[in-house]
């Protein structure tokens, strides 16, 4: 029968085991002093090499020829029936599906039982954290006091779910994501050692894509030498992972700033081959992120970088054309894309917001921290600017405007904002003037309006995407098209042409206080630094694509509306 690699490698000596020097010494010295704890709890990412670590702890106790240094032969009985899963004494459980209170009492039922042909009985338990509040509660006392032959050896990805309890009654050994250099160098030993002819290139983004986890990398490379016919290569790594290598991205940077018209289509050509749009912004992320910090450091700063010979020479060579603060841009705008591409996007949308920021940035049109610094304006200065264009000059002197002519000056500029251009086009204090106004319904269409769009042309304002989307029906809901025009018409004075002049009947409490009404410009300052506020929830809605919200709305999964009458 085949073995995958990742289990015909797996470690058989606390010297085979990669990337985890720490724990391995504070194991093998108390293997080696006789002086093991009763129960450890082993924590890290996934494929570091916890569970293969617990094996090994368990081969120590019950090895026939432990060596002076705390190394199991590997060798013996016991060794073997260990590494084969087959000893009787000692039991992987695995705590994902045996969760539940029941497990854990059979559990404790047997602890007490004498080892079969073994010094020790141990047991290892994975994924510890899946187990119920109950089963954790009925293990306390036995984790605490078990007998004296009996070790517990835990394993988990997430050690914050596991109860301070537990944890109190455990020696915690974190365990670490393994480093580029350690994975390298283990990908390429088991290349050779399989007589697998590899390409360096190819086991440095192999090594890449793994994240940290050796179990991963080794399952990359079977599958690429399956894909290459036998040999490791470059192509057959982006044949399975879809494009987006290192040294593609880097040919692709070259591009954009030589010939944008090349990198366009490349990038069309990346997106058809499958590749996701969140990995696809995570790879350019870390290629910009990079440039970034050599433009800064130069030499010294790679030193902090998992790079191999090559990416250092693009760095070098590529890196002096670019200045520090479009690298800025290009990393800042990676990470305003990337919430938005994890929720899923068209590719065309996709495309199209990369090139036309990416552009913009290499042609110097857009400042550093463009992308995350309108927020904080419209946060910060959005209500000073109100203050000071209906004020004089002079830190005591009041306004000499009327309040119609505040109200009539903040709806023109509202309009002027707006004018000919899609609803996220409008600025941060008017996009949350109108959310402040929709009460209840604010979030829900809110982010309708995000995907949707509305257009404003002279004193009618119209809805600008497809009238199939999930955006729009939502919008067309009477209820929510008659608060959607109210607010329109309070903050841009403008109509919706589909009302034909009929008079809505919207509720008191569904809107925010008529602006219409005379007030002075203190009060109306006071509503814009409201509306400021609420901006955060409108970043956050913009950040996170949150079409759920209208859709779970739309769905009817409320039982009123906002009127508080049932549907």
């Amino acid at each position: 029968m085949y073995i995958s690699l990742y289990r015909r490698y797996r470690p058989q000596r606390f010297s085979d085991m990669v990337g985890q020097s720490a724990a391995v010494s504070v194991l093998r010295e108390s293997l080696k002093e006789g002086r093991i704890g009763h129960a450890y709890l082993f924590s890290g990412p996934r494929g570091c090499g916890k569970t293969s670590a617990a094996r090994l702890v368990a081969k120590g106790l019950n090895c026939q020829k432990l060596g002076t240094e705390g190394e199991p032969c590997g060798e013996c009985e016991a060794c073997n029936a260990i590494a084969q899963g087959e000893h009787l004494d000692v039991i992987e459980i695995d705590g994902a599906s045996n969760r539940g209170i029941n497990e854990i009492r059979d559990l404790k039922s047997h602890v007490n039982l004498k080892p079969l042909s073994a010094p020790y009985k141990v047991y290892i338990i994975d994924e510890v954290h899946m187990l119920t509040e109950a089963a954790f509660n009925a293990l306390l006392k036995t984790l605490e006091e078990p007998p004296a032959n009996v070790v517990f050896l835990l394993a988990t990805t997430e050690p914050h779910k596991v109860p301070v309890t537990i944890r109190s009654r455990c020696q915690h050994i974190p365990f670490h994501r393994i480093s580029m250099a350690d994975m390298v160098n283990r990908v390429a030993y088991v290349c050779s050692a399989e007589n697998i002819q590899s390409d360096m290139e190819a086991v440095w983004e192999i090594s890449r894509q793994a994240d940290g986890a050796l179990r991963d990398a080794l399952s990359l490379t079977e599958q690429a030498v399956s894909l290459g016919r036998g040999t490791l290569t470059l192509e057959s790594v982006k044949a399975l992972t879809g494009g987006s290598n290192r040294t593609e991205l880097e040919k692709w940077v070259i591009n954009l700033r030589l010939d944008p018209k090349e990198s366009n289509a490349a990038l069309q050509e990346m997106l058809s081959r499958g590749i996701s749009a969140e990995r696809l912004t995570e790879s350019l992320f870390a290629v910009f992120r990079d440039m970034w910090i050599f433009s800064l450091w130069g030499e010294k700063g790679t030193d902090a970088l998992e790079i191999s010979e090559e990416e250092g020479k693009f760095l070098r060579e590529e890196t002096p054309f670019w200045l520090a603060e479009k690298l800025r841009s290009a990393c800042l705008f990676c990470t305003s894309l990337l919430p938005r591409a994890r929720y899923g996007m068209r590719m065309e949308v996709f495309s199209g917001l990369i090139m036309l920021e990416l552009m913009n940035i290499v042609e110097g049109k857009k400042e550093a921290g463009d992308l995350t610094r309108a927020h904080t304006k419209s946060r910060e200065t959005g209500p000073a600017e109100i203050r000071n264009k209906f004020c004089k000059a002079g830190p005591e002197t009041e306004s000499s405007a009327s309040p119609a002519q505040v109200k009539r000056e903040f709806r023109q500029d509202a309009v002027s904002a707006a004018e000919g251009i899609s609803f996220e086009g409008l600025s941060d204090l008017i996009y949350a003037k109108l959310l402040s106004m929709l009460g209840s319904k604010g979030i829900s269409i809110g982010a309708a309006l995000l995907n949707c769009g509305v257009v404003i042309d002279g004193a009618e304002w119209k809805l600008a995407s497809d009238a199939q989307s999930p955006a729009h029906t939502y919008l067309m809901i009477p209820q929510n098209r008659k608060l959607l025009s109210k607010a329109l018409q309070e903050i841009c004075n403008v109509n919706d042409p589909a009302a034909k002049g009929a008079a809505f009947e919207v509720p008191e409490g569904c809107l925010a206080e008529d602006i219409s009404k005379e007030e002075d410009a203190s009060e109306l300052t006071g509503r814009a630094a409201t509306g400021a506020v609420i901006a955060n929830t409108d970043r956050i809605v913009k950040l996170l694509g949150a079409e759920v919200l209208y859709v779970k709305d739309a769905n009817g999964e409320s039982e009123t509306d906002d009127f508080g009458s049932a549907d």
